[in-house]
């Protein structure tokens, strides 16, 4: 049994007997977006809040409401919904996250995604990793001698050049201008198994965290699929909060979609990362509809 399975017991542990007090909870604030699990809306999941699904789930008075708190989309809040909730405070993988399943997206779109997502969630959890080097360095990849990542540290800027660095199924190549801070980025991300890419080239503005770095800004994201004719569109971060290796972002890209794009009848693509493994994937189409999908970040997959 590792570290991380007893301190969730020890969390689990906590949480029922607090729950099962007769604390009054204060009341929620109003929701812009529903995190799936943040029952005191404080844009993050917690203890805390396990032990108000815990509340609900023994009838007792609790903020929960089924939209944040039926963690596994069966039309009540249980136990089971408690320990999800855990799970996800103590960032391990959940499979059900409050997301609405509208049908399956198409191939297109899914492929779309699935190509890009790495650029977020790979190459920016790099640029935080190697964030406090000082000096210059080149880092065998995981594909050792076939991939590198060269660091160059001059006058307070950090700059990170990839040559085929595999992250994760992604070879990836270009430079990042000023890793360490605001990052220029001009990057290719190849899957290896296809030999597709999409390239990207921007800039991003970022701030500190005591772990990480909050992102935003936007890219041009040029794809050159074989399986399907798709063209530019703009990769927009907003208020990524982004904290290195093994961990999943929390915040907004949404995907600007031109009729240039060949994305057929789709508008604008959004996917809302809540540190856990899912994403909610909302794809807004040119008729005005709009529909909501769950995407698995560590597989890679709806």
């Amino acid at each position: 049994m590792n570290v991380r399975t007893n301190s969730l017991q020890c969390l689990a542990a906590i949480a029922v007997a607090v729950a099962l007090t007769a604390i009054r909870p204060a009341p929620a604030a109003a929701q812009i977006f529903d995190i799936c699990g943040d029952v005191d809306d404080n844009g993050s999941v917690s203890v805390t809040d396990g032990v108000q699904v815990l509340r609900s789930a023994a009838g007792l008075s609790s903020n929960c409401t089924k939209l944040i708190c039926d963690v596994d989309v069966n039309g009540s809040i249980g136990v089971t919904d408690g320990v999800l909730v855990l799970r996800k405070a103590a960032l391990l993988p959940i499979s059900d996250n409050c997301i609405p399943l509208e049908g399956t997206p198409s191939r297109q779109l899914s492929h779309l995604i699935q190509r890009t997502e790495p650029m977020v969630t790979d190459v920016l959890n790099t640029f935080v990793e190697y964030r406090d080097e000082r000096v210059d360095q080149t880092i065998e990849c995981i594909n050792r001698a076939d991939g590198t990542l060269d660091l160059t540290f001059f006058e307070g800027q950090l700059d990170a050049s990839f040559s085929d660095c595999l992250l994760d199924n992604s070879l990836i190549s270009g430079d990042a201008e000023d890793a360490g801070d605001d990052p220029i980025i001009v990057i290719d991300v190849v899957d290896q198994r296809t030999d597709e890419s999409v390239s990207f080239d921007g800039s991003l503005r970022s701030s500190p965290l005591d772990d990480g770095y909050k992102y935003s800004g936007s890219l041009l994201a040029s794809p050159l699929f074989d399986q399907f004719e798709t063209s530019d569109f703009l990769l927009v971060v907003n208020s990524l909060e982004v904290r290195g290796p093994d961990t999943f972002p929390s915040g907004t890209v949404t995907y600007e979609i031109t009729p240039d794009t060949n994305l057929p009848d789709v508008q604008r693509i959004r996917m809302f990362f809540d540190r856990s493994n899912l994403a909610r994937v909302q794809v807004e189409f040119t008729d005005g509809s709009v529909r909501n999908f769950q995407y698995d970040l560590e597989f890679r997959r709806f």
